[in-house]
């Protein structure tokens, strides 16, 4: 009898198709191009294909992070400003490599912020560098049977 019929796939994401687009497919909300089996920035040409929404700009409609960033304690109100500006930074830097990564929302939430993201791998680039550049303590605990990863951040001024 064969077993690798009850082999579970480990990490489920609704937004991977599994399928190839037509070269040229586009986005017809951010104007990102599928190009040799990738989501990329057009390099100047114009799309040639059909419109099809990205898995990005799908997640960002239907609101559906891949990943969220909580950030709390007394050292955000010094300091948010600064941990802003590092956020958007290494999120820039990802989106011009990727499409599909990028920030949903930054929204105030009690005495912290929430930042949710497209990509899992994003959210925790952003917390390790949050981490990394004003110690604290950062908690990732990931979603069992989904791609899903939510970060916790906090530092309290002594």
């Amino acid at each position: 009898m064969r077993k690798d019929r009850f082999i579970k796939e480990w990490g489920h994401d609704p937004y991977y198709e599994g399928r190839k687009y037509p070269e040229g497919t586009f986005c017809p909300d951010c104007g990102a191009i599928h190009r040799q089996g990738r989501w990329t920035w057009p390099e100047g040409e114009s799309p040639g294909g059909e419109p099809h929404l990205c898995p990005a700009c799908r997640r960002i409609k239907e609101d559906y992070p891949a990943g969220e960033l909580y950030i709390t304690g007394s050292y955000l109100d010094e300091h948010r400003q600064e941990i802003l500006n590092l956020v958007q930074n290494i999120a820039e830097e990802e989106k011009r490599r990727s499409p599909l990564k990028r920030i949903m929302a930054i929204e105030e939430e009690g005495d912290g912020l929430r930042i949710t993201f497209t990509d899992d791998h994003l959210a925790r680039r952003v917390g390790e560098a949050l981490y990394r550049a004003h110690r604290g303590e950062l908690e990732m605990k990931y979603s069992e049977g989904s791609r899903f990863l939510r970060l916790s951040w906090r530092r309290e001024v002594p």
